[in-house]
């Protein structure tokens, strides 16, 4: 897979790791449909990208929304000729532990980083067969490869996208399609401030967090070579998960006495209301 010329759409591009990546992808002569409820936002992206002399289309799109995806996947096609590249990266996080969560946040969480994540990937499927090639781009999570104390949930949800693209990549192979799951770790971004649950420092948020360019610029390297699973970080996110893998039990309890430890400090008034929620880039940030 080559980015030069490539035909990508990206989901949740206004900001955080999907904006860094629709700059990069761009930088490397890739043609980029940017996805995402934030019009203003797209808008200004687009001109950015436009005045680097790249190519952008702007589609206001709200992806969990089945009739939005299919417009997103007609509108791509028709300003870019079609759709070499699916980048999942809408996503929010919740911050709840299993049995204080409100329901309603579960659902909207899973809405947002399962379900429409897998309806992107059917709407955009029929166009990659047709041509016989393709890549789907699932940005996962540190956490959907270690359970993290408080955003549990939001675990279950990266372990579940991840099996998607793992489950996808063996149906779509021989047609010529790749699949590459992302696990990035802690990223400088305004994820957190639209997170779902309370507020609230999150036992993980004690390792060093990594700019949402360098997630970017490791991404596009992998397409470039082919890659099916990507680590931004060798340390911790690489090393934490071999190390959960080999002696899960010390990990599991460095995170509960870490979870012991923020206990006091949540707050547990509900989020205000944020605009943006729904397109940012993957938690453990």
């Amino acid at each position: 897979m080559h980015l030069n010329n490539a035909r990508v759409v990206i989901t949740g591009a206004s900001q955080g790791i999907g904006r860094a990546i629709a700059l990069e992808f761009s930088g490397r002569g890739a043609r980029v449909a940017l996805a995402a409820r934030n019009r203003p936002a797209l808008d200004e992206l687009a001109s950015e990208i436009r005045d680097r002399g790249g190519e952008a289309v702007v589609i206001l799109t709200d992806v969990t929304i089945p009739d939005q995806v299919e417009r997103m996947t007609t509108e791509t096609i028709r300003g870019l000729g079609g759709i070499d590249v699916l980048v999942n990266n809408a996503g929010v996080g919740l911050n709840a532990s299993i049995a204080d969560a409100e329901a309603a946040d579960v659902e909207a969480l899973f809405r947002l980083n399962v379900l429409a994540a897998a309806s992107t990937i059917r709407a955009v499927i029929p166009i990659m067969r047709a041509q016989q090639s393709g890549m789907i781009i699932n940005i996962s999570s540190v956490a959907g490869r270690i359970v993290v104390p408080r955003i549990g949930y939001y675990s279950a949800s990266k372990f579940a996208l991840a099996a998607i693209g793992d489950a996808l990549r063996m149906e779509e192979g021989h047609r010529g399609i790749r699949v590459m799951n992302v696990f990035p770790g802690m990223t400088r971004s305004n994820f957190g401030q639209n997170r779902l649950g309370a507020r609230g420092r999150l036992a993980h948020q004690r390792v060093p967090a990594v700019p949402a360019e360098k997630v970017a610029r490791r991404i596009a390297a992998a397409v470039e070579r082919n890659r099916r699973t990507l680590y931004v970080s060798w340390f911790p996110d690489r090393m934490g998960v071999a190390a959960n893998h080999l002696a899960g039990w010390a990990v599991s309890g460095v995170l509960r006495r870490w979870a012991r430890n923020t206990d006091t400090g949540i707050d547990n008034r509900p989020p205000r209301p944020s605009p943006t929620r729904g397109e940012g880039d993957s938690d453990l940030g």
